[in-house]
C-alpha cells in the first residue's frame, strides 16, 4: 500500500483531551501514539465512526494553555486494550498552529540529533 501521509509522524506521549462533535459526553482523556503537522492518533476508550469530526486539546510543554484542534477520523482500529483513531486535523487558529509548529520542529530536530543524523 502506498504512504499517503505528508509528513512523518514523531512518536511522544502527549496528553491529549477530545469530544466527538454532536455527542454530549464529557472530555475524554487520551495520551498520543504520535504525532505531525497535520494528524495524530492515541486509543480511545470506544469506536469512533470513520468521518466523525473530534474537538481535541493536545497539551504541549511549550504551552501553559492546550492547542485546540478540530480533527476528522481517517481511520480507526483495534489497540492492546482499546481502539486507536488516526485523526487528520481540519482547523488550528494561528496563533496556536505557530506554538504547535515550533514544537514539533523542535521534537523533530532533538529526534534526529539524538540518532546522530
Amino acid at each position: 500500500m502506498r504512504e499517503r501521509r505528508k509528513y512523518v509522524r514523531m512518536t511522544t506521549p502527549l496528553e491529549v483531551s477530545y469530544t466527538v462533535e454532536g455527542k454530549e459526553a464529557l472530555p475524554q482523556k487520551s495520551t498520543t501514539k504520535d504525532i505531525s503537522p497535520d494528524g495524530v492518533s492515541f486509543p480511545v476508550k470506544e469506536e469512533i465512526p470513520k468521518g466523525s469530526l473530534l474537538n481535541i486539546n493536545v497539551k504541549i510543554p511549550t504551552r501553559s494553555d492546550a492547542v485546540a484542534i478540530k480533527a476528522k477520523v481517517v481511520w480507526c482500529g483495534e489497540g492492546k486494550d482499546s481502539c486507536v483513531v488516526g485523526l487528520e486535523f481540519i482547523h488550528i487558529s494561528e496563533e496556536a498552529k505557530q506554538d504547535f509548529l515550533q514544537y514539533l520542529c523542535n521534537l523533530m530536530y532533538s529526534q534526529l540529533k539524538n540518532l546522530n543524523i
